[in-house]
């Protein structure tokens, strides 16, 4: 069975018939119905939509003053459907070439300013688009510094954590030796050592390693050294007199002790060759710890000559400024050399 709504206007019927008699009698019928039904057209949809999007508060509503919401969309669906149907016929006329000049004028004013609308929205989403590629290129340059930043921050934070743990270790161990709670009753010499090689084998190595400062915590040593022991020699010595005054005053224990710990036997002969103070004192303790029947008279000479034959040309003579500084140097280079 056919709604209302399914039904077609033909524009053969006499209605039509009737319009486009009337459009003969009076032409400028075919030019208002041109305007005023595609206007006519866009507003009853307007309306139809409306109606199909309201809730049911307005729905509710429609019930209340007594309109059927039902019959209401079916009679402007018609409605629309007529005017599609006369909006056909009036197409024709324009075919036929039975529309006036005015309503062509009208009809192509409104292309034009379609054309012109969406020219300008292409435009507009044109430079929109251009402002969303300069903001992108802005927050790409800003990423680019903000991580820039972060990163330096974080390089600052590393070293800060370095130092930090560097002085603490620096000042644990130095304070501990000062205190006479570490080497004790060892001679100076040999505390010298063992205490440059226990520096220099903490966080105070790491401190260097990534600084790339080996100056600061060196010459702080030395001077802590120079300041606090009491046993430095205030003017020059024979180097071979203080290694052999050295081991005769220790113990057979401590001889092995220190000897174990500063052999240098172990020890490539590559880092040996920038290590002359190390290598005396090491192979010293080690004639030292031999049988007395096989030990030389004087232990540290012999480790001297050995040195000045297989290693260095190293001074027979020195003072405890340069002795100490040497022995730093030699073990902080030795530590980095290792570690590297």
């Amino acid at each position: 069975m056919n709604t209302p709504h399914d039904k077609k206007i033909d524009i053969s019927s006499p209605f039509a018939t009737s319009l486009e008699e009337l459009q003969r009698r009076v032409p400028v019928v075919g030019d208002k119905a041109l305007i005023d039904l595609i206007n006519g057209i866009q507003v009853s949809k307007d309306i139809i939509r409306y109606r199909k999007n309201r809730g049911f508060i307005g729905q509710l509503i429609d019930q209340i003053d007594g309109s059927d919401n039902k019959r209401k969309l079916l009679l402007d669906g018609n409605l629309i459907a007529g005017q599609e149907a006369l909006c056909n016929w009036v197409l024709e006329l324009t075919d036929s070439l039975r529309i006036s000049q005015v309503a062509l004028e009208v009809t192509q004013n409104s292309l034009l300013e379609a054309r012109d609308a969406i020219r300008q929205q292409k435009q507009r989403l044109q430079n929109q688009e251009d402002a969303l590629i300069q903001l992108s290129h802005q927050l790409n340059l800003l990423a680019q510094k903000i991580t820039t930043r972060l990163n330096n921050i974080e390089a600052r934070l590393r070293k800060l954590e370095v130092r930090v743990a560097a002085n603490e270790d620096f000042d644990y161990i130095v304070t501990a030796w000062t205190a006479g709670q570490t080497y004790t009753n060892l001679p100076w010499a040999v505390q010298v050592a063992l205490l440059a090689r226990e520096v220099f084998s903490s966080s105070v190595i790491k401190y260097e390693l990534e600084t790339g400062d080996q100056e600061r915590l060196r010459r702080l040593l030395v001077n802590k050294i120079l300041s606090t022991s009491k046993q430095l020699p205030n003017s020059f010595f024979g180097l071979g007199d203080l290694l052999d005054q050295s081991w005769s005053t220790m113990t057979k224990n401590d001889r092995e002790l220190t000897a174990g710990l500063l052999e240098i036997r172990s020890t490539p002969h590559q880092r040996l060759i920038n290590t002359p103070y190390l290598f005396v004192i090491g192979t010293s303790l080690e004639l030292a710890t031999l049988p007395e029947e096989a030990r030389p008279i004087k232990p540290g000479q012999s480790a001297i000559a050995l040195c000045r034959a297989q290693i260095d040309n190293i001074s027979r003579t020195t003072d405890a400024q340069e002795f100490i500084t040497a022995v730093v140097q030699e073990t902080a280079n030795d530590c980095l050399a290792m570690i590297r």
